[in-house]
C-alpha cells in the first residue's frame, strides 16, 4: 500500500483572510492500494458523517480513475477550523498518485487541493509545512517561524461549517477597512517572525471576518479575550472556527492552557501541538 500523510491547519491568524496559514503537528494518514472497486475505510476518531463529503475519498478519485481502497486515520478535528478538509485531500490525492503513478509531486497536489478548497491558504499549509503566505497568484510561500512563539489551540465541541462562518463576510469593504486591514496584517507577519509583542498587540481587531463571525458567535469572541487576557501575544480564529489559534511565548503556555480550559469547561478541549514544519509525508 502506498501512504501519505498531511497536517492541520490554521488560516487567516486574525487579518490574513485566506493568505496566511500555520501547519501544526495533527495528522490525517491515508493508504491505497488498488482495488475492484473504489472503497474507503475510516479507522480514525474524526471521519465524514452520513452525507456529509468524503474529502479523502473525492481527492483520490480527482487525480485517478483506477479504483482504489483507502485507509483514513484522521486526527484532526473536522469542521472547527483546523483543515481538516485540506489535509485529506491532500493525503487523499497524494496516496492516490503514489499508487497508481509512484509519486505525488507536491506542487500538483498542491494545485489540486486548492481546486478543491476554493481557497489556497490551508491547502499551502497542508502540503508545504511551516507558516505560508498564499500570494495574489495564489502561489504557496515558506516564511520563516520565530522559534521563540508556540501555539495553543481551544477546540470547542461545537461544530461550524465554513460555508456558514463565510456567509457573514461581505463582498466587499469599505476603504477605511481595507487600510487598517493592512497595516494590521503587516504588523501580523512582521511581528511572528520577530516575536514582538507591540506588533502582534496592533494586528488585533480583524473587520473583514472576525468582527462579524464574532457578532455572530460571541462565545468564540470570548476565547479570544480569554487567552489574550492570560498572556497570549496574539488570539485569532482558527480558519472559519469555531476554534480559536493563541500564539504564546513558548515557555509561557501554561497560564493560556490553563485560562482556556477553564474557559471551555465541558465543552471543548486544549490542544498544544507543535508546528508541523513538514507538510504532505
Amino acid at each position: 500500500m502506498a501512504e501519505a500523510s498531511a497536517p492541520a491547519s490554521s488560516a487567516n491568524l486574525g487579518p490574513g483572510f485566506d493568505c496566511l496559514a500555520l501547519a501544526l503537528e495533527l495528522r490525517c494518514r491515508v493508504a491505497a492500494e488498488r482495488a475492484e472497486e473504489w472503497s474507503v475505510c475510516h479507522e480514525g476518531p474524526d471521519r465524514p458523517g452520513p452525507g456529509e463529503t468524503d474529502a479523502v475519498l473525492a481527492a483520490a478519485r480527482t487525480v485517478t480513475d483506477v479504483p482504489l481502497r483507502l485507509v483514513v486515520d484522521n486526527r484532526i478535528p473536522l469542521g472547527r477550523g483546523l483543515g481538516s478538509s485540506a489535509a485529506a485531500y491532500a493525503a487523499g490525492a497524494a496516496a492516490a498518485l503514489r499508487t497508481v503513478a509512484g509519486e505525488a509531486n507536491a506542487d500538483r497536489v498542491f494545485r489540486v487541493v486548492s481546486e478543491l478548497e476554493g481557497h489556497p491558504d490551508n491547502a499551502a499549509a497542508a502540503v508545504f509545512g511551516g507558516f505560508v503566505l498564499a500570494d495574489a497568484e495564489g502561489r504557496a510561500h515558506r516564511l520563516p517561524w520565530n522559534p521563540r512563539l508556540g501555539v495553543v489551540v481551544a477546540v470547542p465541541d461545537a461544530r461550524l461549517a465554513t460555508a456558514e462562518a463565510r456567509q457573514v463576510v461581505a463582498a466587499t469593504q469599505p476603504l477605511g477597512v481595507v487600510t487598517r486591514s493592512l497595516a494590521r496584517v503587516a504588523c501580523l507577519v512582521a511581528g511572528l517572525l520577530a516575536a514582538d509583542a507591540d506588533l502582534l498587540a496592533a494586528a488585533h481587531g480583524d473587520e473583514i471576518h472576525e468582527r462579524p463571525r464574532s457578532r455572530r458567535h460571541p462565545d468564540v469572541a470570548s476565547l479570544l479575550d480569554v487567552a489574550r487576557a492570560a498572556g497570549a501575544l496574539h488570539a485569532a480564529w482558527s480558519g472559519a472556527g469555531p476554534s480559536v489559534l493563541a500564539v504564546v511565548e513558548a515557555a509561557k503556555k501554561a497560564p493560556v492552557v490553563d485560562a482556556l480550559t477553564r474557559a471551555l469547561g465541558d465543552g471543548g478541549k486544549v490542544l498544544e501541538p507543535s508546528i508541523a514544519v513538514r507538510g504532505l509525508i
